[in-house]
């Protein structure tokens, strides 16, 4: 057979292939997508779950307390003082303290606080700030 010249077929072109670097650039997008998410997620649940110093936070209620309403002063002194009392000489001081503020609580009618039970309560204050 002879060979005859073909004008109307034109020869092979060839043709760029750029999969690979497109597949590529699709993973890393991806990827850092995802990892961002996740990123941001966990430094919400960082910020979140990071332990909040109570110690902190009864001690600023306990120098909040209103000591013009004795009833009621009574039975959060005693509450935020169990909750920060550590030491022995704290839990002493605070059961002392204790036992001064028995009688403004569990009445209905309650006086002022006196003297000494406020003496009391500074000197436990004192002693919880020093810790």
């Amino acid at each position: 057979m002879q060979d005859i010249p073909l004008h109307d077929i034109k020869g092979l072109v060839e043709v760029p292939d750029n999969s690979f670097i497109l597949l590529m650039i699709i993973v890393v997008v991806l990827g850092l997508v995802i990892f961002s998410v996740l990123g941001v997620f966990i430094y919400k649940f960082y910020n979140k779950n990071r332990s909040l110093n109570l110690r902190k936070v009864y001690l600023q209620k306990i120098h909040e307390v209103n000591i013009q309403d004795a009833k009621t002063a009574a039975y959060e002194i005693s509450l935020y003082g169990r909750l920060l009392a550590q030491s022995d000489r704290e839990i002493e001081m605070l059961d002392s303290l204790d036992q001064r503020l028995q009688k403004y609580k569990y009445k209905k009618d309650v006086e002022k606080l006196d003297d000494d039970t406020l003496s009391y309560y500074q000197l436990f204050l004192e002693v919880v700030d020093a810790s």
